[in-house]
């Protein structure tokens, strides 16, 4: 998958006037795996392991903050991949087929670039006046809750495509079959972190579901993809 075009085509979520980047660049991600996935359907198991291996990719979170850990998480998932880190490194490690992680990648720069300006205006706004201390309290309550309405509206992408597309859905994850068994083999070795403490923030989980997707998203990325292929 050319990053070129991976690039062009998350521009169309930042791109679109009026309308929030999150949810545009989720659907914009599960568009490009089923895209990939349908291509390398036509090719034999060897082929297929040969043009999108299995890969290991370290990322710079942007910052320690425990809620980027847990984004980078929830958008590995969301793109058929797993992620790991250690807490407080500003690091993570994204598992999976070459094609699906370089997605991963790029869409969590874009909710992470997103969410950190909502960060940013929660501090000066609902924040502004509190202390230091409660200050973070008050921004890592924000940045997870924001998260976990993120983590609900990619859920319902995945759903949604699962509805009406099954045969897709099919195609993408078993692009992902045993990644698993792969991570074994290269001594991978994941555990649970502890509950890292929070509260719901309400402004927060307006702030992840301030994502409506409206038609010219997906008329442009179609578009582009005629482009592409042409």
């Amino acid at each position: 998958m050319r990053l070129d075009r991976i690039r062009k085509l998350f521009n169309l979520a930042a791109d679109q006037a009026g309308t929030p980047e999150g949810e545009a660049a989720a659907r914009i991600a599960r568009r490009l795996l089923v895209e990939r996935s349908v291509s390398l359907a036509e090719l034999s198991e060897e082929e297929r392991a040969a043009t999108d291996p299995f890969e290991r990719r370290e990322i710079l979170l942007g910052g320690p903050a425990h809620w980027r850990c847990v984004l980078v998480c929830a958008v590995a998932a969301h793109c058929d991949c797993a992620a790991g880190y250690l807490p407080g490194r500003g690091k993570a490690r994204l598992y999976g087929r070459r094609g699906a992680v370089e997605v991963a990648e790029y869409l969590f720069v874009v909710l992470s670039r997103a969410l950190t300006r909502e960060r940013a205006y929660h501090l000066v706004t609902e924040a502004r006046g509190l202390d230091p201390a409660a200050q973070e309290r008050s921004a890592s309550d924000f940045c997870r809750s924001a998260i976990f309405a993120l983590q609900l509206r990619m859920q319902e992408i995945r759903e949604q495509e699962q509805g009406e597309r099954p045969e897709v859905t099919a195609l993408v994850s078993a692009q992902s079959a045993g990644l698993w068994r792969w991570m074994r083999e290269q001594g991978v070795s994941q555990r649970v972190d502890a509950p890292f403490p929070w509260a719901m923030s309400e402004s927060g989980v307006k702030a992840g579901y301030r994502l409506p997707l409206v038609p010219s998203v997906e008329d442009g990325l179609a578009e582009t993809t005629r482009r592409a292929r042409g």
